[in-house]
């Protein structure tokens, strides 16, 4: 398993998380960005989504100071 998910990559460290992820589907909107199962999403989608859920999060009043967890289901 350790050969197939050797995927250490170097980032910037001056550059949040979600500005990668702007400059990744800004540069290879469609490049596939995940994979679960059968779906994929691309940089673009990804981004899309991760843009929706952070207007939901602040809709409710959740803001950057707030610890948030995440629970997944693949029902």
């Amino acid at each position: 398993m350790k050969e197939w998910n050797a995927t250490k990559t170097e980032y910037q460290k001056d550059q949040s998380i979600q500005e990668w992820l702007e400059g990744q589907a800004q540069r290879s909107p469609k490049a596939v960005a995940l994979v679960c199962g059968e779906e994929e999403l691309t940089y673009e989608e990804l981004n899309k989504r991760s843009n929706q859920l952070a207007n939901y999060l602040r809709q409710m009043g959740i803001g950057p100071e707030v610890r948030l967890g995440f629970v997944w289901s693949a029902a």
